[in-house]
């Protein structure tokens, strides 16, 4: 009997220490200058480089950003114009560059480029992360970014992943007005 027991304890306790190998951690940054009540509309914008290599990834990660954005009141424009312009990024190499949207030279760097500790930095993110940056379109300027972090670890569980980080994510957006 105690041979059973100590196997089973051995197996509970090798099923608990693995769960955190398999939990995603989720960030978020915003400015905290903005207001995002104003938005209604939001279009999609491309990154150079930062697109999920699989079509039907690409797609998934599309359509699943699109259902958190539409729980939020949020339209998809089909006009050239949106309050909002979203981009996302897939790191999958070392380096873990994020780059930012830039359609026309005029849009500011991104996030914390003034050196200001009230808006949130870009830069690099941990390799396996998925990365959505939200733009605003009349400042021109990056306004909230949240990063997925162990989405692409697994290829075989990574739209399992993806879903379930954005869900999670998106719960904490869009951030309360400014004080």
């Amino acid at each position: 009997m105690s041979k059973w027991r100590f196997r089973i304890l051995t197996l509970v306790l090798m099923i608990l220490a693995s769960a955190p190998l398999y939990a995603q951690k989720v960030t978020y940054d915003w400015d905290k200058d903005v207001d995002f009540s104003p938005y209604r509309t939001y279009k999609w914008a491309e990154v150079s480089g930062g697109r999920a290599s699989n079509q039907l990834t690409h797609e998934r990660i599309i359509g699943d950003i699109n259902v958190q954005l539409q729980a939020k009141n949020l339209t998809l424009s089909t006009e050239d114009e949106a309050d909002l312009y979203v981009t996302y990024q897939v790191i999958t190499d070392k380096s873990g560059q994020v780059t930012s949207f830039n359609p026309d030279g005029q849009w500011r760097p991104g996030l914390g480029s003034s050196g200001n500790p009230s808006k949130p930095t870009a830069g690099t993110s941990a390799k396996g992360s998925l990365i959505i940056d939200i733009y605003d379109h009349k400042m021109k300027k990056l306004i909230w970014r949240g990063t997925v972090s162990g989405a692409f670890e697994s290829r075989e569980e990574v739209n399992y992943k993806v879903s379930k980080g954005l869900s999670k994510l998106f719960t904490y957006f869009p951030p309360p007005p400014p004080k």
